[in-house]
Order: C-alpha cells, then sequence, then structure tokens
C-alpha cells in the first residue's frame, strides 16, 4: 500500500487551498491507496473561524476528513480515507502529527491544543496514539524533547520550506524515533511528494499505527 501521511482541505486549514474531494480525484490519479487527513488543530484555526465552544471546533476541524471520506464512499473511490491531525500546542510553535486517533479521541479530547508536551504525550500513549513531530528542523521549528515523542517526520515534501530532512533524520535516528514521510499536501505542486510503502494492508488507523511501530514499511522521498 501507498500512503499519504500529511495532507490539508481547504475545508478546515485555513492555508490549504485544495478541496477533500479533490484531494480524494487527485491521490487516487497518483495510485495512492491511502491518504491521512491531517488537518491543522489549533488555536488560530477556532479563532479564525469565530469558534467559541469546544465541540464545535471539533465538528469543524473533523468537517475535510467527513467530506474526503464520503467523496471516497459516494464516487467508489478506491483509496482509503483516515482521520489524523496536525497539531499546534499553546506552548511553542512546533508542529505534531497524529497517528491512530479515531473520531471518537477528538470528541472525547477537545481542546487538545491547550496541553503541554509532555501532557499530550501521555494521553495519547494511554490511548495507542502516535505522536510524531512534523518538520522538526523547519526555520520556525525546535527538536522536541525525545523522550515525549515517538517519532519525526524525517523527509516533508513541501516546496515552499526548507525543512532540513537531512537533520531531521540524522536526529530521529539519534534518538531511535519513528520515521514518516509526507507531502505537507496544501496546494497542487505538493501532490505525492512523501509517504509510506508497506507491504501489508490495512483499514483503520489503529492498524497503520501498529506498522508504524513495528517499523514495516519503507519512506517515499520525493
Amino acid at each position: 500500500m501507498k500512503t499519504e501521511l500529511h495532507a490539508h482541505t481547504s475545508e478546515t486549514s485555513p492555508c490549504a487551498n485544495i478541496s477533500a474531494g479533490r484531494l480524494v480525484r487527485m491521490y487516487e490519479d497518483k495510485e495512492y491507496d491511502a491518504v491521512v487527513i491531517t488537518d491543522h488543530y489549533s488555536k488560530w484555526v477556532m479563532e479564525r473561524n469565530s469558534i467559541i465552544k469546544p465541540q464545535e471546533f471539533t465538528e469543524f476541524f473533523l468537517e475535510g476528513y467527513h467530506k474526503a471520506y464520503m467523496y471516497a464512499q459516494n464516487h467508489n473511490c478506491n483509496i482509503k480515507i483516515l482521520p489524523g491531525a496536525e497539531v499546534s500546542l499553546l506552548e511553542s510553535p512546533d508542529d505534531y502529527l497524529l497517528y491512530g486517533a479515531d473520531e471518537e479521541f477528538f470528541w472525547q479530547n477537545p481542546l487538545l491544543f491547550k496541553m503541554p508536551l509532555k501532557k499530550l504525550y501521555k494521553l495519547c500513549h494511554k490511548n495507542g496514539i502516535l505522536l510524531v513531530q512534523a518538520h522538526p528542523f523547519r526555520a520556525y521549528c525546535t527538536p522536541a524533547d525525545a523522550h515525549f515523542l515517538d517519532g519525526a517526520e524525517v523527509y516533508n515534501g513541501n516546496l515552499r520550506h526548507n525543512s532540513n530532512n537531512n537533520k531531521a533524520r540524522k536526529w530521529a535516528v539519534e534518538n531511535g524515533l519513528i520515521m514518516t514521510s509526507g507531502s505537507d499536501f496544501h496546494e497542487e505542486e505538493d501532490l505525492a511528494r512523501g509517504g509510506i510503502i508497506t507491504e501489508e494492508n490495512f483499514n483503520s488507523v489503529h492498524e497503520l499505527a501498529q506498522i508504524l511501530k513495528e517499523g514495516s514499511y519503507s519512506i517515499i522521498t520525493s
């Protein structure tokens, strides 16, 4: 299976310009088998959309995933659409990708961005979710304490940022972290520039998280 691990929809992420339905069509055309929708989850997104109630924010956050999933279902697309998130915490400008988080997790744990990293890490572990730092060596980012991470995005394919992927890979190896790759899809030019390839089939975010834990995959670096 060929899987995209880092993709945004215009329905939820203010910085993305591709709709959920179009995203599904584009990735199916590139013969990807699965896409994890990792829309931005942050105070900025909440305030930008004048959302006040926590449950309303959860509903808004999941809209991009829901629309992508329903498009794939309604058009008989041969591609799996899975939920995920790119969480930005209040304590730093760093971003964290969640793998293994289902819809129920987001409904039961609103406003995750208010948590410090240590608390989010413990919550994720309690629920079998992997916490992966996105593009840790991008200009505005700082590598977090590896004790509170499961992994690092060692290849980020976004052309508009220098993510210093070589530094990220070296750091991940030194700290024994799970290594991931993603296109960081926002625009047409970001299409299919990252992800992973697995020999094993999977049908849920929980099964994907297990594959990442086991390391039974290869990463896409172009």
